[in-house]
């Protein structure tokens, strides 16, 4: 990944949110598979854990993740049209 350069006039829990975001869209992170640790972003990107949890949160709000548990967050697969992706 490239470096990532933060604006001054943002705050960092959005900017890491677009950051995802723009790499699920992208295809970066495949469906269905793991996003990156929140230790693992951290180290990346040189910002807090609550930063990463709080971007993650919104991602999770959106759609496009989703969560199991003692796993960790997967990207969700955009073209499935059902709506509860906790429960695969």
């Amino acid at each position: 990944m490239t470096e990532f350069q933060f604006r001054d006039n943002e705050f960092r829990w959005v900017q890491v949110y677009e950051l995802l975001k723009r790499r699920i869209l992208e295809g970066t992170y495949a469906p269905h598979t793991p996003l990156p640790s929140e230790t693992r972003l951290e180290q990346e990107l040189g910002v807090a854990k609550k930063t990463t949890r709080k971007a993650v949160h919104r991602l999770r709000e959106e759609g496009l993740v989703y969560t199991k548990p003692n796993l960790g967050n997967f990207v969700t697969d955009r073209t499935d049209d059902v709506g509860d992706k906790a429960g695969e």
